[in-house]
């Protein structure tokens, strides 16, 4: 009995590793790394197609948000440009939380623009995902591993 009791308390400990909570600073400064680097290829790769096709998204503005079409292109092209700079900001992690605003704000209006029904497409995971991780970096910012941080630390 004592055996089988121990048995099942070694697998109790075990599983502790499972529940438990990045204990160290440096393991949640990566895991904000990471989450930094995949919000900025989301945006890097959405900004460099509108960029280099402003026209193409002018259409789609001019379409789907009802926009001008005398300044569908120039807004396609800052709206590249925007997403561009917010992208790059997040793989420097620098001015992450002011970024996370701007990426938030696209997000809301492409859910605005292209309709929030989550039920078929890419829609169903990509749209709530990315606000996910926006307002996390909003909330968490860059952590250790950003110019936010040694900026942070320059101005104590």
């Amino acid at each position: 009995m004592a055996k089988l009791f121990n048995t099942n308390l070694k697998f109790l400990e075990d599983m502790s590793l499972v529940f438990a909570s990045a204990s160290s600073e440096k393991i949640k400064s990566v895991s904000l790394l990471v989450i930094r680097l995949g919000m900025a290829f989301v945006f890097i790769w959405a900004g460099f197609g509108k960029v280099m096709d402003p026209a193409g998204f002018g259409m789609m503005l001019q379409k789907m948000a009802g926009m001008d079409p005398s300044i569908t292109t120039g807004a396609a092209l800052l709206i590249g440009v925007l997403e561009l700079v917010s992208g790059i900001f997040m793989v420097f992690g620098f001015l992450t939380r002011p970024a996370a605003i701007f990426q938030i704000i696209v997000i809301l209006g492409a859910m605005v623009m292209f309709g929030f029904d989550f039920t078929t497409g890419p829609a169903v995971w990509k749209d709530p995902t990315i606000l996910g991780v926006a307002i996390g970096l909003l909330l968490y910012g860059s952590g250790k591993i950003g110019v936010d941080y040694l900026i942070s630390r320059k101005m104590k």
